[in-house]
This record gives C-alpha cells, sequence and structure tokens, in this order.
C-alpha cells in the first residue's frame, strides 16, 4: 500500500475549531456576504442584471414564453413562436429541465408577466448555491469555517462565475463544488460506489442547466481526475475501482438524459451559428479559427488581480485570494488534494489560452463534443475554481503556520506590488494629467489591495490578531477587492443608453394586442433592426424568424424570405417603419411609431391537398415550391413514396379546435381522401391521431407536418410527446432515485 499514500484520506474537522465560527454563524455569515454584495439587486430597484444583450433579446423571453406555460400547467417542451415552431428543450439552453427554473418559473405573475424582483433573487440564489455548494467542500478538505466561508465567496463572487451573466451557464458551473466533493470521497476510499453516484448525479445536474459549455470542461476536468487518481490505485483493487469509475459516468449520464437525448437527437437535425462564415451540422467540427478567436489572450493572465484586463472571458480573483492560493501550495502541497485543485486551475488556464499552446488543439482533434464548447476562454472558470479552494486551504494552513518564511516573502512581494502599481500610476497621472469620473482608475484598487494584504500578513507574522479576526479581515479585503469588478458596471436605472435593449421590451404591447386579435393564428415577420429581441416569445405571437442558436435544417434550407415560403407559413403580418415587399398594406401603428403591414395572401394555417408528388433532393425544395405556387394549398410534395390520395370536386374544411405549444386540436371535413395539412414545422416526436387512432405523419413540403385523412368528417390531435424526452426523462428520474438512496446512506454512515 506504499505506492497510495498519496491518496491517504485525512479525515474532516469535527466541531469548531478554536477561534472558529459555529456551524449557524457560519452559514449566516457566508448568505450575508453573498447576499450583501448583490445589494444592488435586492435591496434596491435602481440596477438590475437583465441588460445584457443576449439576457434581454433571448433568455428573457425564453423565461417569460416558459413561466407562462408552466402557469398553464404545460411542461414547455415545443415552442411555437419561433420559425413555425422549434423544439425548445432540445435547444437546452432556455433550461427546459433545470429544476431552479422551474421554481422561478412557478413564482406568482404580474399581470402575467415574470417579476423583476423574482429575476434578482434568481440570480443571487444561483451565487448561494455556489457558496454553499463550495463550502461544503472547503469543510470536506478540512478547512475551518471562516476559511471554507472565504473560499466559497471567492468561489461565487470572483472570476468567471462571479462576472457572467448568462444564467444558463452560470447555473452549469455551480455544481463543480459537489461534483469533486464526492470524488474525493470516493478517492480516499470511502464508499466509493455510493459516492460515486452522488459525483456522477452532480455533474448531471450541471449538464441539465441549459448550457453545454461549462459543463464539457467540468467533465474534461473530471475526466483527467480520475485518470490521475486510476493510474495508482486500479491494479490495488481493478473491480471497484473500476465499477466507481462506470458508476460516475453512467450517473453522470443517466441524470442528464432528460437533456441529452433530446439535444442530440435536436443536433443531428438542425445547424448552428457558431462565428464562422458558414453554418455548422452536427456531423462538423466547429472550426479551430472560432477556438482561436474566442481563447484567452495571454495578456489577460495580468487580469488575475487586475479588474477589467480581460477579452471574452474574466479571470479576475484578485490579490488577496490569489496570494493565499500561493500560500496554499508553499504550505500544504504535501497534501494530494492541493495538487489536484492546482493541476485543475493550471489545466484551466492553459485550456483556455487555447491560441496559444497545442494541448488544446490536441484535446479538439482527438476528443469528441469538445470542438462544441467553442468559447474556449470561459475555460477559465476552472482556473477560478481551483484557486476558491486553494485560497481556503492557504487561509487554513495560516492557522498553524504563522512562523512560516513563506509569510514574510508573501508580504514583501505584495507591497512591492503595491507600490509599482502606485509608483506606475503615478507616472502616467504626471504626464497624462488626473483622469476624469468616469476614467479606467481600478488598477488603483489591486495596488490599494496588495498593500493591505501586506499589512495583513505582517500582523499575522507578529500575533497582532487572533485568527478569527484575522481571517474576517481578509474575507472583508477580498469582498472590498472584487467589488472593483463584479457587479461594477451594472447599469442604473438613469443610465437609459445601456438600459435600451432591456427598456424595448415594454414599447410593443399595443402591436402584440392588434395582432393577437387577428383570426385564424396568423405568423409575423419582425424588422431585426428595429425590434432585436425575441418578440414571438416576449408576447406569445407567431414570429416568423427569432434570435437563436441553431435551427431545424428543414427550416434552413428553405428559409423563411421566399414569397412562396411566407404564403406556405401564412406569414401575412410584418412590423417595421417600411413595407416589405410581400406585406404592404398599412393596418395599424403603434405608439412606438413602428407600423404593421398586411399581406392576406397566405394559406391558413391548415389546410386540405388532394395531390402529392415526391420531391427526394432537398437542394430541390424551394424550386419545386415556386414550381407549384399557383396551386400551393392544392398541391404538394413529400420526399417519400406519397400515400395514394383522391381529387373530387367537394369543398374541404379545416378549422383550429385548440392550440397550446405542445398539442393542436383540428377538425376537417373531406368530400373525398386528402391530407390535411398543418402548417407548423416538421420534426420528429410529434405524434398523430385521427379519430383516436395514431397514424404517420409526413414532411410536407419540405418544411410542414400532414396526415392522411378519408372522406368524411374526423377530429386529429397532434401531441409532441418525443421518445428522446420519455426515455430521458425515465433515466434521469432513476438516477433521481439513486441519488437519493446514496445520500440517505452516506447519512447514516457519516
Amino acid at each position: 500500500m506504499a505506492e497510495n499514500h498519496h491518496l491517504d484520506p485525512e479525515p474532516p474537522l469535527s466541531g469548531s475549531a478554536p477561534g472558529d465560527l459555529s456551524r449557524w454563524a457560519a452559514a449566516v455569515l457566508l448568505i450575508a456576504v453573498i447576499t450583501g454584495f448583490y445589494w444592488r439587486l435586492v435591496f434596491t430597484d435602481q440596477y438590475t442584471w437583465l441588460a445584457g444583450e443576449d439576457t434581454a433579446s433571448q433568455v428573457l423571453p425564453w423565461f417569460q414564453f416558459e413561466a407562462g406555460e408552466w402557469h398553464k400547467g404545460h411542461i414547455p417542451l415545443w415552442d411555437p413562436n419561433m420559425f413555425g415552431g422549434q423544439p425548445l428543450l432540445a435547444q437546452a439552453q432556455p433550461g427546459v429541465a433545470y429544476p431552479l427554473n422551474w421554481l422561478l418559473f412557478s413564482l406568482p405573475l404580474r399581470d402575467g408577466w415574470i417579476k423583476q424582483i423574482h429575476l434578482h433573487w434568481y440570480f443571487v440564489i444561483i451565487h448561494l448555491m455556489a457558496a454553499w455548494f463550495a463550502y461544503k467542500l472547503c469543510r470536506e478538505l478540512s478547512c475551518r469555517r471562516l476559511a471554507s466561508v472565504f473560499g466559497a465567496a471567492v468561489f461565487s463572487l470572483s472570476g468567471w462565475l462571479g462576472v457572467n451573466e448568462w444564467p444558463q451557464m452560470i447555473n452549469g458551473a455551480v455544481w463543480a463544488p459537489l461534483v469533486y466533493l464526492y470524488m474525493i470521497r470516493v478517492m480516499r476510499g470511502c464508499r466509493p460506489w455510493v459516492n460515486s453516484i452522488l459525483a456522477g448525479f452532480f455533474l448531471g445536474m450541471a449538464w441539465l442547466s441549459g448550457h453545454h459549455q461549462i459543463p464539457i470542461f467540468l467533465s474534461l476536468s473530471c475526466a483527467a481526475s480520475w485518470i490521475w487518481f486510476l493510474s495508482s490505485r486500479l491494479r490495488v483493487n481493478p473491480r471497484q475501482w473500476t465499477a466507481a469509475f462506470l458508476l460516475f459516468w453512467g450517473l453522470a449520464i443517466s441524470t442528464a438524459a432528460v437533456q441529452i437525448l433530446p439535444a442530440q437527437e435536436y443536433g443531428k437535425l438542425s445547424v448552428r451559428w457558431v462565428g464562422a462564415p458558414d453554418v455548422v451540422t452536427w456531423d462538423q467540427k466547429v472550426p479551430y479559427t472560432v477556438h482561436m478567436q474566442y481563447s484567452l489572450n495571454p495578456a489577460a493572465i495580468l487580469g488575475v488581480i487586475f479588474p477589467g484586463w480581460n477579452i471574452h472571458s474574466d479571470p479576475f480573483v484578485g490579490v488577496a485570494a490569489l496570494c493565499l492560493a500561493l500560500l496554499a501550495i508553499a504550505l500544504v502541497w504535501r497534501r494530494w488534494e492541493t495538487r489536484l485543485f492546482a493541476a485543475i486551475a493550471l489545466g484551466g488556464l492553459l485550456y483556455s489560452l487555447a491560441n496559444y499552446n497545442a494541448l488544446h488543439g490536441l484535446i479538439y482533434s482527438l476528443l469528441p463534443v469538445v470542438d462544441k464548447a467553442r468559447s474556449a476562454s470561459m475555460a477559465i472558470f476552472l482556473f477560478g475554481f481551483g484557486a476558491s479552494i486553494l485560497s481556503a486551504l492557504g487561509l487554513n494552513a495560516l492557522f498553524s503556520e504563522q512562523a512560516s518564511p513563506w509569510l514574510r516573502r508573501a508580504a514583501i512581494t505584495a507591497t512591492g506590488l503595491g507600490v509599482l502599481v502606485f509608483a506606475t500610476r503615478f507616472a502616467l497621472i504626471s504626464v497624462q494629467g488626473m483622469p476624469g469620473a468616469n476614467g479606467e482608475q481600478r488598477s488603483l484598487m489591486t495596488g490599494l489591495a496588495a498593500l493591505l494584504l501586506a499589512l495583513w500578513l505582517q500582523g499575522l507574522r507578529h500575533h497582532q490578531m487572533g485568527w478569527r479576526a484575522a481571517a474576517l479581515c481578509a474575507l472583508l479585503l477580498f469582498v472590498v477587492e472584487v467589488s472593483s469588478q463584479n457587479s461594477f458596471y451594472l447599469p442604473h436605472v438613469f443610465e437609459k443608453e445601456r438600459l435600451a435593449r432591456l427598456n424595448s421590451l415594454k414599447e410593443h404591447g399595443d402591436i402584440a394586442r392588434f395582432l393577437r386579435q387577428q383570426p385564424g393564428l396568423p405568423r409575423v415577420d419582425i424588422d431585426s433592426n428595429l425590434i432585436a429581441y425575441n418578440f414571438g416569445d416576449w408576447y406569445g405571437i407567431p414570429q416568423a424568424g427569432g434570435y437563436l442558436a441553431s435551427l431545424t435544417q428543414n427550416v434552413q434550407n428553405l428559409g423563411t424570405h421566399e414569397p412562396v415560403v411566407k404564403r406556405l407559413l401564412g406569414i401575412s403580418y410584418a412590423v417595421g417603419k417600411e413595407p416589405t415587399q410581400f406585406q404592404k398594406d398599412e393596418v395599424f401603428t403603434g405608439s412606438s411609431g413602428l407600423k404593421v403591414f398586411h399581406n392576406p395572401d397566405v394559406l391558413p394555417r391548415a389546410f386540405v391537398v388532394h395531390q402529392l408528388t415526391q420531391v427526394s433532393d432537398r437542394t430541390q425544395y424551394l424550386a419545386e415550391l415556386n414550381n407549384i405556387s399557383a396551386d400551393l394549398g392544392k398541391k404538394a410534395f413529400v420526399s417519400t413514396a406519397p400515400p395514394p390520395l383522391a381529387q373530387c370536386g367537394g369543398v374541404d374544411e379545416v378549422w383550429i379546435r385548440s392550440y397550446s405549444s405542445g398539442s393542436i386540436a383540428l377538425a376537417a371535413t373531406l368530400p373525398c381522401r386528402g391530407m390535411v395539412v398543418l402548417a407548423d414545422t416538421y420534426f420528429p416526436g410529434w405524434v398523430a391521431k385521427v379519430d383516436g387512432k395514431t397514424t404517420p405523419i409526413y414532411e410536407v413540403d419540405g418544411l410542414v407536418r400532414g396526415v392522411v385523412c378519408d372522406g368524411g368528417t374526423h377530429n386529429i390531435e397532434f401531441v409532441y410527446r418525443p421518445t428522446s424526452v420519455m426515455l430521458g426523462g425515465a433515466l434521469s428520474f432513476g438516477s433521481l432515485l439513486a441519488a437519493l438512496a446514496a445520500l440517505v446512506i452516506t447519512k447514516r454512515t457519516r
């Protein structure tokens, strides 16, 4: 067993160490620090985190639509308001499968609208979760409670996690501490199978959050950690550790199955915009030039201590946290946990510098799926995660290492940094003059923090403060320092220009009301230069286009700009300042000055055809549509052998009995056998029944859905019930039960 000495367990502290806080005092302090830090959001109505372009244009409309569906008693698997209808859960980013979002969507609405204060608390709760999970990990690593609070605050408030405002991304990041908490228990030999289940479950929770980017980076980190661990343990007890390894990945995949399986199905049938000249499909790698474009610039490494020195992603943790992380490496390097988190931090930093080292390119080339995480700079999250845990280990080590020469060296270095920053700034002011009120002055906070850190270290060295006071001072210093980055640029309500995108969501309600009153469920073209947000999801209006990261291939193939496609999809209205070539009749003017234009020459949402041909070549779909344009609504084509239909002289009637996001009911009267066409996007997972009997759905005209009906009157129902969601949901639920059982076992045995 000598070869495994580096993984020998070090049991967590029990109870309160001398000079430490009680359990409840630590919890109250942690909540107070995180909540108090976001005072702008929860204790005033003057600031918001919702003003970012993607947040206001895409995330808020998604959330509004999903909240509305929840209050109707529907699970929003399908979005009928974008591009003729698109899978919603399968897009992943809307976060349909994420439990915290369910709580947000279930909260009371105000006149049908999601409340801003709820969104603000939702954002703060995400950071509280991050802090609490990191606190639990630090406690698992034998850190005292005050040191654990410090590490938790660093994880939650600084670095990539601290400044990122995309909820679908940060929701995935918060689970990293719990993944590693239970992985560390596995590595210590503590009920390996049980803790592998829990570690895998929490990695799966990260994948449920919405965006794939951080879960991919976290999965890479976990894979590297497993390889390192198994390299020494596998030969000791191969069956046990192989089983633990398989349980971990099995639980991770099955927990996330309700998101992964639909996303995989959608990915194979869609295209994605990635910042390349052309869209990419599932089987195409994201071009490496995109990864190069979104990699971290080496100059941004200075942004670890200087706020605002970053491009694409923010590495800032501050002087205080970085110093304590480095002290952990110096003082407790003998602990394998220290080496583990140092490796995580270094690995994240190197990976984020994609354009400047071969490591990233090698991983990109050899491993599947990794290319989908196109913003390599965001791997800096792992650096922040590793540094935050190391900072807790460093602060904890100072309790017994106050006489270490490393404190003196750290104090001298901090003093030198502070003096250098102020001297450099003084020289610049002497040459350029005093900066104005809006000038960039935050680097001086780094200098101030360095000097205060030097004083703090000297105080520790000379025993001029107790450990509790020292830890609280370190926490205060970090909070002051990180305030110059996190939330520093939250927009105020008076900053109209910065809030323009968010405020624009309030400007077009009268246009939405007018469109909602029109019969027949018409679709509308929106001038995206004038209305940049997803108007359709925000107001619940069927929109012909939208702001999405991906789109089903059938819609992309035909587009929505050709007149024949507009007629097919019933895009009879347009919103803008000027009429379009298709919609020319002005019918309404909104208070914003935007106008609504109309063209009545479109097909209804549902109609009947009696002539079908076969066109197998997708590249010919648009040409064939134009060929039958004069008879659109009478003739159609399918990609497979067409079913036999009849032609007769009677009148077909189709009407919509009910229409919701995942269920549409039609009634139709046909004089003879024909195909009832619903002008919504064709996609696998829709199930059709005619008079209660399941019937095949055909992709009609390369875009929409059709079912065959015999002559007579029929009730037709379309229900979105994808097998990928059903199977994924069953696997995820089974994983939840397994994780709950594992938690019960750990509680009984610890």
